[in-house]
């Protein structure tokens, strides 16, 4: 049947996985076939795919070689940004993650809130127009009608834990997964550092970063022997070293680093989360869960707003003990103005979903319909890029060595059609909608169909 496609790519699982499930069943019922897939799978194979929308995660500048070939190719483009809710400073994040050329090649960006918008908007006025203030998919899934897609996690979770205290850790500026110093390389090879005083702010951030990193690893045995009753779950950020994570609370008895599936069932299922300028902080404000901003150290500059807005905030281990016993007896009420934040940074945290105002929004792009039936050429040369995928974790060792497979495998461990299409009945079951929506497999390498029977 020829319908109108929509490109999904997927690049952290545990990040985006529900949401953009969610996005691509409430595409189908509006008449949509999608394409939802491993980021790198989908670039590598685009050629032999349907064409139609194609929905980035970014618009930095290393998305415009990427966002030309898939114009080449047939496809038009819209991105959102996931880095785009929280981000430390301002100028800082638009110089990395959004550039006016990337941006020119989009139909559509779809901005967190007002605060994204006006932000962007002011980067990049000629493109102002594209901006459409819709909120993210991601946190479509905290809301009350939808966050129970998480019941059976949470009940897993608390089975398997007991009562636990959530330290969400966001170091990977410190602690990347690939080495200390790597960030401010990424950051040269990018072309972002580019200039001996870029270089010396960025020195500065990661350096400052180290020092919350450092506060951490100092406060967990501290709340170890303060909940002797509790477990404490560090999770740490998906880029970060989780080894490190391992070696510094190795021997405190009830601590444990666990990284597992989505963030969110792991916060509604703590008694309480602590973090520092990260998006779970958000996200435990959202959820009605109790939620400390532990800040051993503070920079006007580097920290970011609205985590920490939303969170009652401790700078000492006997600040953040007090704070928790407040929590964990149910005492610990949210900050006054928090709302108001809320509703300035994120569009749905009321009102439609992020998805439906993301749906009208593509509908009104007018993207043609077509059918697709690869023919035996476009089936074999997918064959052959399935095969190099498979053999891509080899390749990669081979190349860039064992920590560099690892990486790519912590960011996405793999996806099949079973996860699909248990995500798919869940949001089913909890929402009463998308009756009618199947997922299937598509021919080509951790891609699936979802669509309309």
């Amino acid at each position: 049947m020829s319908r109108p496609w929509l490109l999904l790519p997927i690049e952290i699982k545990a990040r985006e996985f529900h949401a953009k499930v969610l996005q691509a069943a409430v595409a189908a019922e509006r008449g949509f076939d999608v394409v939802l897939g491993e980021q790198n799978a989908m670039v590598r194979q685009l050629p032999w795919l349907p064409h139609g929308l194609y929905v980035d995660k970014s618009v930095s500048r290393t998305k415009i070689k990427p966002f030309t070939r898939a114009r080449s190719l047939g496809n038009c483009v819209a991105a959102w940004c996931e880095e785009g809710l929280v981000y430390r400073d301002r100028d800082a994040y638009l110089h990395e993650r959004v550039a006016n050329e990337s941006i020119a090649l989009v139909e559509r960006f779809f901005a967190w809130g007002d605060v994204q918008a006006r932000d962007v908007s002011g980067k990049a006025p000629e493109a102002a127009a594209k901006v459409v203030v819709t909120g993210n998919p991601r946190f479509d899934v905290l809301r009350p009608e939808l966050r129970g897609i998480f019941d059976s996690d949470v009940e897993a979770i608390r089975k398997a834990h007991g009562r636990f205290i959530l330290l969400a850790t966001n170091f990977s500026r410190y602690n990347h997964f690939m080495g200390d110093k790597v960030w401010i390389e990424f950051l040269r090879q990018r072309g972002t550092a580019e200039t001996d005083a870029k270089v010396a702010f960025y020195r500065r951030w990661h350096d400052y970063i180290g020092s919350l990193y450092d506060g951490f690893v100092a406060a967990v045995p501290v709340l170890a022997r303060a909940f002797p009753n509790h477990k404490i779950v560090v999770r740490p950020h998906p880029s970060e070293n989780h080894d490190a994570w391992r070696a510094n609370v190795a021997g405190v008895r009830n601590v444990e680093v666990v990284f597992e599936g989505n963030a969110i069932p792991w916060i509604a299922a703590a008694d309480a989360l602590i973090h520092n300028s990260c998006t779970t902080g958000v996200e435990a404000y959202m959820l009605g869960r109790p939620v400390i901003a532990y800040r051993p150290a503070t920079d006007d500059v580097l920290d970011s707003f609205l985590p920490n807005a939303v969170s009652r905030k401790a700078q000492t281990a006997e600040e953040l003990t007090a704070l928790l016993f407040e929590a964990i007896e149910g005492r610990l009420v949210p900050e006054a103005d928090a709302a108001t934040h809320v509703a300035r940074y994120i569009a749905n945290s009321s009102g439609p979903l992020a998805v439906d105002r993301i749906g009208a929004s593509i509908e009104e792009i007018g993207i043609p319909s077509h059918a697709y039936a690869p023919g035996f050429g476009g089936r074999f040369r997918l064959a052959v890029q399935s095969a190099a995928l498979r053999l891509a974790p080899i390749s990669r060792r081979v190349r860039l060595g064992r920590r560099a497979d690892a990486y790519a495998r912590q960011k996405f461990p793999g996806l099949g059609l079973g996860e699909v299409e248990e995500a798919l009945a869940r949001l089913q079951q909890v929402s009463g909608r998308f009756a009618g929506v199947r997922a299937s497999r598509l021919p080509a390498h951790d891609c699936f169909r979802i669509g309309v029977a």
